[in-house]
Protein backbone atom coordinates (compact mmCIF):
# COMPACT_ATOMS: atom_id res chain seq x y z
CA UNK A 1 0.00 0.00 0.00
CA UNK A 2 1.73 2.88 -0.99
CA UNK A 3 0.89 6.20 1.07
CA UNK A 4 2.10 9.50 -0.16
CA UNK A 5 1.14 12.94 0.30
CA UNK A 6 0.46 14.82 -3.02
CA UNK A 7 -1.46 17.99 -1.96
CA UNK A 8 -2.03 20.20 1.00
CA UNK A 9 -4.52 22.83 2.20
CA UNK A 10 -3.79 25.07 4.70
CA UNK A 11 -5.73 27.28 6.77
CA UNK A 12 -5.36 30.52 7.89
CA UNK A 13 -6.05 30.68 11.99
CA UNK A 14 -9.42 32.15 13.22
CA UNK A 15 -11.16 32.32 16.31
CA UNK A 16 -13.60 29.55 17.17
CA UNK A 17 -16.85 30.72 19.47
CA UNK A 18 -17.38 26.80 20.47
CA UNK A 19 -16.47 23.00 20.08
CA UNK A 20 -18.83 20.01 20.57
CA UNK A 21 -18.43 17.66 23.40
CA UNK A 22 -16.16 15.05 22.79
CA UNK A 23 -16.12 12.76 25.94
CA UNK A 24 -13.60 9.85 23.99
CA UNK A 25 -11.00 12.39 24.18
CA UNK A 26 -11.34 12.60 27.84
CA UNK A 27 -12.01 8.75 28.24
CA UNK A 28 -8.65 7.97 26.28
CA UNK A 29 -6.15 10.23 27.63
CA UNK A 30 -5.45 9.63 31.21
CA UNK A 31 -3.45 11.90 33.66
CA UNK A 32 0.09 11.77 33.59
CA UNK A 33 2.61 12.43 35.93
CA UNK A 34 4.37 15.65 36.36
CA UNK A 35 6.90 16.56 34.19
CA UNK A 36 10.15 17.60 35.31
CA UNK A 37 11.21 21.09 34.50
CA UNK A 38 14.89 20.02 33.89
CA UNK A 39 15.38 20.56 29.87
CA UNK A 40 11.97 21.34 29.02
CA UNK A 41 11.13 24.09 26.77
CA UNK A 42 7.76 24.21 26.15
CA UNK A 43 4.68 22.07 26.98
CA UNK A 44 0.61 22.07 27.45
CA UNK A 45 -1.53 19.63 28.34
CA UNK A 46 -4.25 21.60 26.29
CA UNK A 47 -6.32 22.71 29.39
CA UNK A 48 -6.23 26.35 29.18
CA UNK A 49 -7.35 27.31 25.88
CA UNK A 50 -5.62 30.45 25.94
CA UNK A 51 -2.08 29.08 25.33
CA UNK A 52 -1.42 30.02 22.27
CA UNK A 53 -2.46 27.45 20.00
CA UNK A 54 -4.62 28.45 16.77
CA UNK A 55 -8.09 28.01 17.29
CA UNK A 56 -9.58 27.66 13.71
CA UNK A 57 -13.28 26.78 11.79
CA UNK A 58 -14.34 26.21 8.32
CA UNK A 59 -16.20 23.62 6.28
CA UNK A 60 -12.56 22.00 5.67
CA UNK A 61 -11.91 21.59 9.31
CA UNK A 62 -11.01 22.55 12.59
CA UNK A 63 -8.43 22.82 14.92
CA UNK A 64 -9.22 23.58 18.52
CA UNK A 65 -9.27 22.90 22.83
CA UNK A 66 -11.47 20.74 24.02
CA UNK A 67 -12.25 18.36 26.93
CA UNK A 68 -8.25 19.12 27.45
CA UNK A 69 -7.12 17.86 24.85
CA UNK A 70 -6.59 19.73 20.83
CA UNK A 71 -8.11 18.17 18.32
CA UNK A 72 -7.56 18.52 14.36
CA UNK A 73 -10.68 17.39 11.90
CA UNK A 74 -10.33 17.16 8.42
CA UNK A 75 -13.45 17.00 6.23
CA UNK A 76 -11.85 17.09 2.86
CA UNK A 77 -10.00 14.88 0.80
CA UNK A 78 -5.94 14.70 0.46
CA UNK A 79 -6.16 17.55 2.89
CA UNK A 80 -3.31 18.77 6.11
CA UNK A 81 -4.37 20.76 8.63
CA UNK A 82 -2.23 21.87 11.09
CA UNK A 83 -1.24 24.34 14.27
CA UNK A 84 1.30 26.09 15.81
CA UNK A 85 2.13 27.54 19.49
CA UNK A 86 4.01 30.22 18.20
CA UNK A 87 7.43 29.45 19.41
CA UNK A 88 10.90 29.09 17.87
CA UNK A 89 13.48 26.72 18.38
CA UNK A 90 16.69 24.90 17.25
CA UNK A 91 17.51 21.51 18.20
CA UNK A 92 14.44 19.97 19.82
CA UNK A 93 13.11 16.90 21.15
CA UNK A 94 9.35 16.66 20.96
CA UNK A 95 6.63 13.90 22.21
CA UNK A 96 2.97 13.86 22.57
CA UNK A 97 0.06 11.48 22.78
CA UNK A 98 -2.00 10.82 19.60
CA UNK A 99 -5.48 9.25 19.54
CA UNK A 100 -7.99 8.46 16.50
CA UNK A 101 -11.23 10.13 17.63
CA UNK A 102 -13.25 8.84 14.22
CA UNK A 103 -12.89 8.67 10.64
CA UNK A 104 -10.85 6.67 8.12
CA UNK A 105 -7.16 4.54 8.91
CA UNK A 106 -6.23 5.99 6.46
CA UNK A 107 -4.83 9.18 7.65
CA UNK A 108 -1.75 10.33 9.21
CA UNK A 109 -1.22 12.52 11.83
CA UNK A 110 2.05 13.68 14.29
CA UNK A 111 4.44 16.63 14.93
CA UNK A 112 6.19 19.62 13.30
CA UNK A 113 9.68 20.86 13.72
CA UNK A 114 11.28 24.16 12.69
CA UNK A 115 8.20 24.92 11.11
CA UNK A 116 9.41 28.07 8.83
CA UNK A 117 5.93 28.63 7.30
CA UNK A 118 2.74 27.24 5.72
CA UNK A 119 4.91 25.74 3.19
CA UNK A 120 8.10 24.82 4.80
CA UNK A 121 8.76 22.34 7.55
CA UNK A 122 9.44 19.02 9.04
CA UNK A 123 6.85 16.44 9.93
CA UNK A 124 6.91 13.30 11.41
CA UNK A 125 3.74 11.20 10.41
CA UNK A 126 1.81 8.09 11.53
CA UNK A 127 -1.22 6.60 10.23
CA UNK A 128 -3.96 4.68 12.35
CA UNK A 129 -3.55 1.48 9.88
CA UNK A 130 0.06 1.37 10.83
CA UNK A 131 2.85 3.47 8.66
CA UNK A 132 4.85 6.09 9.22
CA UNK A 133 7.36 8.53 7.74
CA UNK A 134 9.64 11.55 7.84
CA UNK A 135 8.82 14.19 5.40
CA UNK A 136 10.49 17.51 4.36
CA UNK A 137 7.40 19.97 2.96
CA UNK A 138 9.63 22.41 0.76
CA UNK A 139 7.70 25.41 -1.21
CA UNK A 140 4.10 23.81 -0.05
CA UNK A 141 5.82 20.18 -1.61
CA UNK A 142 5.91 16.98 0.39
CA UNK A 143 9.39 14.76 0.21
CA UNK A 144 9.16 11.52 2.18
CA UNK A 145 12.48 11.01 2.83
CA UNK A 146 14.42 8.30 2.33
CA UNK A 147 11.89 6.06 1.19
CA UNK A 148 9.52 5.29 -1.51
CA UNK A 149 6.50 5.03 0.44
CA UNK A 150 5.77 5.34 4.04
CA UNK A 151 6.82 2.33 6.13
CA UNK A 152 5.08 -0.10 7.60
CA UNK A 153 5.59 0.02 11.68
CA UNK A 154 4.34 -2.83 13.68
CA UNK A 155 4.40 -0.72 16.73
CA UNK A 156 1.70 1.44 16.15
CA UNK A 157 -1.77 0.88 18.15
CA UNK A 158 -4.67 1.24 15.90
CA UNK A 159 -8.23 1.78 16.37
CA UNK A 160 -8.88 4.49 19.04
CA UNK A 161 -5.84 3.67 20.90
CA UNK A 162 -2.89 6.49 21.90
CA UNK A 163 -0.06 6.41 20.30
CA UNK A 164 3.45 8.41 21.29
CA UNK A 165 5.21 9.82 19.31
CA UNK A 166 8.55 10.80 19.78
CA UNK A 167 10.57 13.37 17.15
CA UNK A 168 14.23 14.12 17.25
CA UNK A 169 15.81 17.37 15.22
CA UNK A 170 18.78 17.74 16.17
CA UNK A 171 21.51 19.08 14.10
CA UNK A 172 20.42 17.92 10.77
CA UNK A 173 19.33 14.41 11.85
CA UNK A 174 15.69 13.48 12.25
CA UNK A 175 14.43 10.27 14.43
CA UNK A 176 10.96 9.36 14.54
CA UNK A 177 10.22 6.73 17.41
CA UNK A 178 6.50 5.45 18.20
CA UNK A 179 5.61 3.87 21.38
CA UNK A 180 8.82 3.74 22.19
CA UNK A 181 10.46 1.60 19.21
CA UNK A 182 12.54 2.99 16.76
CA UNK A 183 11.23 4.24 13.69
CA UNK A 184 13.51 6.20 11.16
CA UNK A 185 16.29 8.21 10.76
CA UNK A 186 16.77 10.56 8.25
CA UNK A 187 19.29 13.71 7.38
CA UNK A 188 18.85 16.54 5.91
CA UNK A 189 19.96 20.58 6.65
CA UNK A 190 17.24 22.78 5.07
CA UNK A 191 15.91 23.95 7.84
CA UNK A 192 18.04 24.98 11.55
CA UNK A 193 15.56 26.34 13.26
CA UNK A 194 11.62 26.95 13.41
CA UNK A 195 7.91 26.54 15.45
CA UNK A 196 6.58 23.48 16.65
CA UNK A 197 3.58 22.22 15.97
CA UNK A 198 0.99 19.55 15.52
CA UNK A 199 -1.05 18.38 12.24
CA UNK A 200 -3.33 15.98 11.05
CA UNK A 201 -4.92 14.75 7.41
CA UNK A 202 -6.83 12.79 5.19
CA UNK A 203 -5.98 10.40 1.59
CA UNK A 204 -8.84 10.03 -0.32
CA UNK A 205 -11.43 9.71 2.40
CA UNK A 206 -12.67 12.94 4.08
CA UNK A 207 -13.60 13.22 7.95
CA UNK A 208 -10.18 12.21 9.89
CA UNK A 209 -10.51 13.60 13.96
CA UNK A 210 -7.55 13.05 16.13
CA UNK A 211 -7.00 14.29 19.32
CA UNK A 212 -3.85 15.29 20.88
CA UNK A 213 -2.60 15.50 24.72
CA UNK A 214 0.75 16.16 26.70
CA UNK A 215 2.82 18.08 23.96
CA UNK A 216 6.35 18.52 25.33
CA UNK A 217 9.46 20.11 23.83
CA UNK A 218 12.59 19.05 25.43
CA UNK A 219 16.53 20.24 24.99
CA UNK A 220 18.30 17.19 23.30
Amino acid sequence: MKKMKSLILIALPLFLMGCSSLPLAAQLFKASPESTAVGILFQDDFSEKGSGWDRYVSEIGSTDYDHEAYHIIVNEPITDLFANPYVSYKDTVIEVKAARISGPVDNSFGVICRYQDEENFYTALISSDGYAGIFEVNDGKYKLMGHDEMIPVPAILGGTAVNLIHFECVGTSLTLAVNNEPVDTQEDKSFESGDVGLIAGTFQEPGVHIAFDDFIVRQP
